[in-house]
């Protein structure tokens, strides 16, 4: 019987590199002239083009499986992060999220909770009941290399350990504050078993970079929404 020359199969080829927007905001207020602060209304217009363009908000599970490999994650992914848990997070941006089924991730100091300008622990604890990944951000916000090594290690560790008291999870991935951090805050992290850190260098996440110095992308409040968009969708 005749045999037939069957070509060889093709090489399956591997899923691109996970390159995730990692998308930066902190107070959801009206304060002109403050580009680090959105009004509500802009920030919902913001969330309502990226359920009508179909992302997908992560979870930090999700965004770590995405880095590591382990799964390639959903279609058009993006991280939702606000730094320094102010008590507009609550306010004007949970609901907004709850109600587009989104997810965010929270960095906080937990000792500048219960002053009413900051987020209180029972805010804290209905954010994470709705979604939210609650991480850790200082205890009191520091300019990290500022301060001694043995400062330094307090206010990592703490703002974790009362983090992780409050709302039985574990806190490990740590965002700097200002964006500052010298040679002593990396030991620290590493030997207290962070798993990541995020910076506010500009760009995409990607997993080639240093775990404990990944990039984000600002959200200028000033900006317009076609701005907002270029930055990601670039």
């Amino acid at each position: 019987m005749p045999t037939l020359d069957v070509p060889p199969a093709s090489p399956v080829k591997p899923d691109k590199p996970a390159r995730i927007p990692v998308l930066n905001y902190h107070s959801i207020t009206v304060d002109p002239g403050n580009p680090a602060t959105i009004t509500p209304e802009k920030f919902a217009a913001q969330m309502q083009y990226l359920s009508e363009k179909g992302y997908n908000p992560l979870t930090l599970k999700q965004f770590s499986d995405m880095i590591e490999g382990i799964d390639k994650g959903p279609d058009n992914p993006i991280l939702l992060t606000f730094d320094d848990g102010y008590a507009d997070n609550y306010e004007h941006a949970m609901p907004i999220l709850k109600k587009l089924g989104f997810h965010a991730t929270l960095f906080m100091s937990p000792g500048m909770v219960e002053d009413g300008y900051f987020l209180n622990w029972d805010q804290v604890k209905e954010m994470h009941e709705a979604g939210w990944d609650i991480q850790p951000h200082g205890m009191t916000h520091p300019h990290l290399p500022t301060i001694s090594a043995k400062n330094q290690a307090f206010e990592i560790t703490e703002a974790r350990f009362q983090i992780e008291q409050m709302l039985g999870t574990v806190a490990d991935i740590y965002c700097y504050p200002y964006g500052e951090w010298d040679t002593s805050t990396l030991r620290i992290l590493k030997e207290h078993n962070f798993r990541y850190a995020f910076t506010i260098e500009q760009g995409m996440t990607t997993p080639s970079q240093d775990r404990l110095k990944l990039k984000r992308i600002f959200v200028n409040g000033e900006e317009s929404i076609e701005k907002w968009r270029y930055r990601f969708e670039k």
